[in-house]
């Protein structure tokens, strides 16, 4: 959230500012006629032209879609009558057309200005995906060296010994008395003892 935070804070800024401080410019009599330009163009301006710059940037992003009507709200309390029951219904109507435009941003901003971030990212992707096929690459070589390790080839083993003989021979029971096994042992603690 911290870093989401981060990429919102300037534009964020910007455009509370925009709304706080363009009102202050029509408070006078002469100018106070071209209010309306304010409320229908510059600040749906604003926010078109700061979701764009911001989507060419980092992304489609609807959640920054608010900022705009989030930022109306303290100048509609301030200059526009807030919720009284005159201006209810234009306010909430400049509110909805703020979110709007903030999403219309977006667009223009993914469409028009982002293939500069979208080639950025595929060249990315692909340094990612290059990674990772060497990286499995590698894993097959490793891998194949620790079989070639494990199993001992007998392929040029001039070994002439019949192993297939003396694994039969392993398989025959033992028919010996119990008299031969105990001369047997005999022989071979007096062998030891030597």
């Amino acid at each position: 959230m911290n870093g989401t935070l981060k990429k919102y804070m300037p534009y964020a800024v910007t455009v509370f500012a925009i709304f706080l401080v363009v009102p202050m410019l029509f408070k006078n009599e002469m100018m106070a006629k071209f209010y309306p330009v304010a409320l229908y163009f510059i600040f749906p301006g604003t926010a078109i032209v700061s979701s764009a710059l911001f989507c060419a940037k980092y992304g489609l992003d609807f959640l920054f879609a608010l900022i705009a009507p989030i930022s109306f709200i303290p100048s509609m309390l301030i200059y526009n009558g807030g919720f009284g029951s005159e201006y209810i219904m234009a306010n909430i109507l400049l509110v909805a057309v703020y979110l709007v435009a903030g999403i219309f941003g977006l667009f223009v901003g993914d469409i028009a200005l982002g293939d500069k971030r979208r080639r950025k990212e595929d060249k990315e992707k692909a340094e990612a995906e290059e990674f990772m096929l060497e990286a499995k690459r590698r894993d097959e070589r490793e891998k194949e060296k620790r079989t070639q390790k494990e199993s001992p080839s007998y392929e040029n083993d001039d070994d002439d010994f019949d192993y297939d003989k003396y694994l039969s021979d392993i398989d025959k029971p033992v028919t010996a008395s119990d008299a031969e096994i105990d001369d047997i042992l005999s022989e071979f603690g007096s062998n030891r003892r030597r």
